[in-house]
């Protein structure tokens, strides 16, 4: 009986170096709003230790708190995620199964 080769595990996200891309995409967005740490605290409605634990990764964002922080910083998610985009290396073409459709 033939055996499967196991996939390779993919490396928890905190580990990853686009983390950092992540993460540093966070600060420059809050730093381009000209407010300190406190200050954007205050905008997002949340303390100066959330602001500084999220752009440090100790917080990790939800959608909807990512949602939050590109409105506070003035942009939206797609604005973000094109930028995260352009900063992370080309995605490999991975060659997927033809889907057979029922005759």
């Amino acid at each position: 009986m033939a055996t499967k080769k196991a996939a390779a595990k993919a490396p928890k996200s905190l580990y990853r170096p686009e983390n950092q891309v992540f993460l540093n995409t966070l600060r420059t967005m809050r730093e381009d709003t000209g407010l300190n740490q406190t200050d954007f605290a205050e905008v997002l409605g949340r303390s100066q230790t959330y602001v500084s634990s999220a752009e440090r990764g100790a917080v990790r964002l939800d959608g909807l708190q990512l949602k939050d922080w590109c409105r506070a910083c003035g942009t939206t998610l797609v604005a973000w995620a094109t930028e995260i985009e352009k900063q992370l290396p080309p995605v490999k073409k991975v060659a997927r199964k033809a889907i057979r459709t029922p005759t």
